[in-house]
């Protein structure tokens, strides 16, 4: 691709609809680096899929982690401040 240019690597492909998921941090937890590793690999599949000219590129940065985690952060927060007006005093850091 680099010698050759872009044309020799993406031909024009039947491509209908295309969606590429990335990121997906765990939304119980701060952000950090290697968030970033996903993202730009993400990011990447995408232009090059976009070079490729489907009729429909989406692409989605899937916030994720619904689970177990997520549920003891709620009941953290239920225990520690039973008065709801307390909680935005509180950052995420304090979690860990």
């Amino acid at each position: 691709m680099l010698t050759d240019g872009i044309d020799s690597w993406a031909p024009r492909l039947p491509i209908k609809r295309v969606l590429v998921d990335f990121s997906s941090p765990n939304i119980a937890k701060e952000m950090h680096v290697g968030h970033l590793r996903s993202t730009i690999i993400g990011d990447t599949l995408s232009r090059m899929l976009e070079f490729c000219q489907p009729e429909c590129l989406i692409r989605r940065n899937h916030i994720g982690d619904w689970g177990t985690q997520f549920g003891m952060l709620i009941q953290y927060l239920f225990e520690t401040y039973p008065n709801p007006d307390d909680v935005n005093e509180s950052d995420i850091g304090d979690l860990q």
